[in-house]
């Protein structure tokens, strides 16, 4: 029943270069733990491993998200090119289920990938002597990995209903605005006019992904944490998976 989505995984197994970009994530992320590369706050280094958590966590996310864009553009839009889908309408699949299937090894390919960068930061955790971080990690990861989740789902969406290039960038700007939301909150506080309009639009308009990840720091530290943030990254989960569902093509 779910032979489609095992074929996707696959598919999703012999991209190369991802492996590449997985591999560049988790070393930036072990630069950033190690102290190698520098985190100042007002000219001070920020060293100690709970300080510098939030942060890593938060550039996991950029490059999950960026990952996510990467292995969910073509897999469905391949599968057309194929001509491979007129098999699967024989069978008597419904284009809702064919699409579902394919979107879920997407989301699942994203988040293993996502789960790499996370195991290096929990390793380090590890490493510093920080258990409680590490008895938290596995609820804390179900709440990391719901916005890479939610853009995976939304790429396949747009992947259905768009060109590759238009999806493509569609997808790479709203997890870029969704995860960079802080500095996009400041500096339309800063601006006036028609640039802080554009920039309060934006904010609208994008979904709160930097919610999950702090989210997620919070909880590994035992702060507390705001549950509405969470909620708003799960109700991007969720507008993905309708949008895959119910955006259908032409060529069945």
């Amino acid at each position: 029943m779910l032979g489609i989505m095992k074929n996707g995984l696959r598919e999703r197994l012999r991209r190369k270069d991802i492996y590449v970009i997985m591999a560049l994530g988790l070393l930036l992320v072990f630069l950033c733990m190690s102290g190698t590369v520098t985190l100042s706050i007002d000219g001070i280094p920020v060293t100690e491993t709970r300080l510098l958590l939030p942060f890593v966590l938060n550039v996991a996310s950029v490059i999950g998200g960026g990952m996510a864009v990467a292995l969910s553009l073509r897999t469905i839009p391949n599968e057309y090119e194929r001509k491979t889908s007129h098999l699967v309408w024989m069978r008597g699949i419904s284009q809702w289920n064919y699409h579902g299937q394919l979107a879920l090894a997407n989301v699942i390919s994203s988040v293993a990938a996502l789960f790499i960068l996370y195991v290096g930061v929990m390793a380090y955790a590890g490493i510093k002597g920080e258990t409680g971080i590490l008895l938290r990690s596995i609820p804390g990861f179900l709440v990391f990995a719901s916005g890479t989740a939610g853009v995976s789902l939304f790429t396949s969406a747009m992947s259905l209903a768009l060109p590759e290039m238009a999806a493509g960038t569609l997808s790479a700007i709203l997890m870029l605005a969704g995860t960079m939301q802080p500095v996009i909150r400041t500096l339309s506080g800063i601006v006036s006019g028609v640039s802080r309009g554009i920039l309060r639009g934006i904010l609208v308009l994008t979904p709160d992904l930097y919610g999950a990840a702090a989210q997620a720091g919070k909880f590994l530290l035992g702060e507390k944490v705001e549950v509405h943030s969470i909620l708003g990254g799960l109700l991007f989960l969720y507008a993905g998976a309708v949008l895959v569902l119910v955006i259908h093509r032409k060529e069945a």
